[in-house]
């Protein structure tokens, strides 16, 4: 056997070796995010994205940034689930607005795109890890001229064809491929933690918008009552006037009061057209049809929050979407320096190639001559940059600087989200007091007016006293409902600050 067919068989050999570890890579492809990105990254605009268990436990809070020790998890109350209205009521309560909102606001779907976005990068991260193949082939005609002695010229003509196949594998990068991978992977985490608390701040802000346009209803209603308890206490004044039991003046008080509760109506009113345009945008939804939603009785009470404080930012540190992705990014940080590090290192890459070789070649007229040959080759190179101006070192050192920032960022956020929750966590108590000192208040202001209309029929009261009653029962009328919608949205305030805010 001669020495170029042995070199010949050599070559192909490592040619089927190197398709062979291509195929290799290629046999769980199916579980793999090159060519189904979109398994990594959430299902859908309006559904939430949970890691997996490993997954998750890559992205808990690391012991060294906790600014408070770990504890553990409180039984977070909620009130119980509530349904949709029966067929045919035209309105809206909370769950349904929830829902409206995940499917149509553009802030969650601009969230969602970002991560289906990082899933394809993740994808595109992992392409290192197989060969690359490509073919090409050069074709076409071309003239050359020279000059010979005493003026003459000479030339050749040439037509070619060169198809070639190449493939590409890297054998060895000291880490590049794996860094750069996972910096993609943790970038893809920390975008779908990103897309939950975009859902969350989504729901949150239909409970604020919903709570607030109830409370204004509400108030539309107390004021159209007081306005009720005007004009009846102008009537009583009118007819004590008839009987010269009361003066002018008296009337002109009463007249005043009727006119006083007009105005608060129509105040009320503008607020509640304010209230639905919040809600329409909370939603991501056009304003011009307002919604019609179910009053603020409906929605249950919260009576408590299921753990002190300390319970409660334990949670929060350990359950937050947004934390989460803080933690993801620092992860993604240090394999962009492990990046910065490999780039020491050289790499050893195998390369084969195979292609065909065909021309015809003629030199200043017949004869031709004409070739149709194979060309094949199988190479492994090694590439070393020994000297880069500085360059890698100065890319680790602002790799690392990346990561210290990144590190303190990740502390920074969790500083935020436990003053979060110890502001919401102590609104939620005083709201519970409020309320009840509120509903107090409006049970004696009711008695207050009642006694006092009872007198003053029988003339043993003024009509000042009469109508500083009035006010005092319609001010605790509005410090009532306004005391409920508070109680409802500092507890809305607590479970978003903890991350506990139910998504489907």
């Amino acid at each position: 056997m001669s020495i170029s067919s042995r070199s010949k068989r050599a070559c192909w050999r490592l040619i089927a070796l190197a398709i062979l570890i291509g195929l290799g890579g290629c046999a769980q492809i199916a579980d793999q995010p090159e060519l189904s990105p979109d398994r990594f990254a959430p299902a859908g605009a309006d559904r939430a994205w949970s890691p997996a268990t490993a997954s998750a436990n890559d992205y808990r809070m690391p012991a060294d940034l906790r600014p408070t020790a770990n504890a553990p998890a409180p039984g977070f109350a909620s009130p119980a689930n509530r349904t949709l209205l029966g067929a045919g009521v035209p309105a809206y309560d909370l769950p349904a607005l929830i829902d409206l909102a995940l499917r149509e606001n553009p802030d969650t779907r601009a969230a969602w795109e970002s991560a289906r976005q990082a899933a394809a990068r993740f994808g595109a991260a992992r392409a290192p890890y197989y060969p690359l193949v490509s073919v090409s082939s050069a074709n076409g005609y071309s003239k050359t001229l020279f000059p010979l002695t005493k003026g003459q010229l000479a030339g050749y003509d040439l037509w070619q064809a060169q198809p070639t196949l190449e493939l590409t594998y890297t054998l060895l990068d000291f880490g590049r491929r794996s860094a750069s991978a996972e910096a993609a992977r943790h970038a893809l985490a920390a975008a779908n933690f990103s897309f939950d608390r975009r859902m969350q701040s989504v729901v949150f802000a239909v409970q604020r918008a919903y709570f607030a346009l109830c409370a204004a209803k509400a108030a539309v209603t107390a004021a159209r009552r007081t306005l009720d308890l005007a004009e009846s206490d102008f009537e009583a004044v009118e007819q004590r006037v008839n009987l010269g039991l009361a003066t002018e003046p008296a009337l002109l008080l009463a007249k005043e009061r009727v006119a006083q509760s007009q105005y608060d109506v129509a105040n009320t009113e503008l607020i509640v057209h304010d209230a639905e345009a919040n809600l329409a945008a909370a939603i991501g939804i056009s304003a011009e049809a307002p919604l019609a939603v179910t009053s603020l009785e409906s929605e249950p009470l919260p009576t408590g929050l299921g753990g002190e404080v300390d319970r409660m930012i334990a949670a929060t540190i350990r359950q937050r979407p947004d934390l989460a992705a803080q933690v993801a990014r620092l992860r993604a940080s240090e394999a962009r320096v492990a990046l910065a590090k490999a780039a020491w290192y050289p790499t050893v890459n195998l390369g084969a190639s195979y292609g065909q070789l065909i021309w015809r070649y003629t030199f200043a007229g017949p004869p031709n001559t004409w070739a149709n040959q194979p060309q094949y080759s199988a190479l492994v190179t090694l590439q070393w940059d020994v000297f880069t101006g500085f360059r890698r070192l100065n890319e680790v050192r602002a790799a690392a600087a990346e990561d210290a920032a990144t590190r303190a960022g990740v502390r920074s956020a969790a500083v935020a989200a436990i003053a979060e929750m110890w502001r919401a966590y102590y609104e939620f108590q005083s709201s519970q007091k409020k309320y009840a000192y509120a509903q107090a208040l409006l049970a004696a202001a009711r008695e207050s007016y009642e006694a006092n209309i009872e007198t003053y029929r029988q003339g043993l009261s003024t009509i000042v006293e009469l109508l500083t009653a009035e006010r005092d029962l319609a001010n605790a009328r509005y410090t009532l409902i306004q005391s409920r919608a508070d109680l409802l949205t500092a507890y809305a305030a607590v479970a978003y600050a903890a991350g506990a805010v139910q998504t489907p």
